[in-house]
């Protein structure tokens, strides 16, 4: 799984004897499948290239002198810009999968390190009585759904459904009606007592990806 900013600068206090400094490690944040541009400039005589901060040997595009082509889909690299020392890295569609952190390397120098984050999503769902509420997760991999009632006077809310790849947990009210088919969790059939917001959080990273506010159809909205 893709780790969060925060992990890596986790990381790099656990391993700041041998890493670049904390310091070092900028976050550039952007919203869901926007397109990313994480910056870098050095003039290099030989090649640059990007790659992940947790595997030095996992780049995902490069350039040198001649042209430049990118390694893992969804990045890539201007051979123009690379000639006037801009090193930008751009990622197409930001999405879950690639949140991490990339390191800049020029002629085989480290130059900096960036984070991509990607902001929480916000969704208001109208849903009729009797229909089925579903809910993108957007990963599969430790996630959490919590859920604060319109009439809730607790601010955290309850946590209802926990997600770990294909394992789903509900508990015992929400077991008979959830349901979970790849990253998408269905409560079949809500009522009025289901209005209220859902939060989706990756429990990995200790950050929330995505949060419903959903009105019931016929029922009165304190939001």
């Amino acid at each position: 799984m893709m780790l969060s900013c925060l992990s890596h600068v986790l990381l790099l206090l656990t391993f700041a004897s041998i890493t670049v400094p904390v310091s070092a490690v900028t976050t550039v944040q952007v919203k869901f499948n926007q397109a990313a541009d994480l910056p870098c400039e050095r003039k290099c005589s030989r090649e640059a290239k990007w790659t992940l901060f947790s595997n030095r040997d996992d780049a995902v595009a490069q350039c040198n002198q001649t042209s430049c082509w990118s390694l893992k889909e969804g990045f890539k690299m201007s051979h123009d810009q690379y000639l006037e020392g801009n090193l930008t890295l751009t990622i197409t569609a930001a999405d879950y999968s690639k949140r991490n952190t990339y390191t800049c390397e020029c002629d085989g120098t480290d130059i900096n390190d960036l984070c991509l984050s990607i902001e929480t999503m916000t969704s208001s769902i109208q849903i009729n009585p009797g229909e089925d509420l579903q809910l993108d997760l957007h990963v599969s991999e430790r996630v959490e759904v919590i859920y604060k009632g319109g009439d809730s006077a607790d601010p955290h809310g309850e946590q209802i459904c926990t997600v770990d790849r294909s394992s789903l947990n509900c508990t015992a009210e929400y077991t008979p009606t959830t349901s979970l088919n790849d990253t998408v969790l269905t409560l079949r059939g809500v009522n009025s007592t289901d209005r209220g917001n859902y939060t989706v959080r990756d429990t990995e990273n200790n950050v929330d990806l995505h949060t419903y506010t959903v009105l019931v159809r016929g029922t009165y909205s304190v939001f």
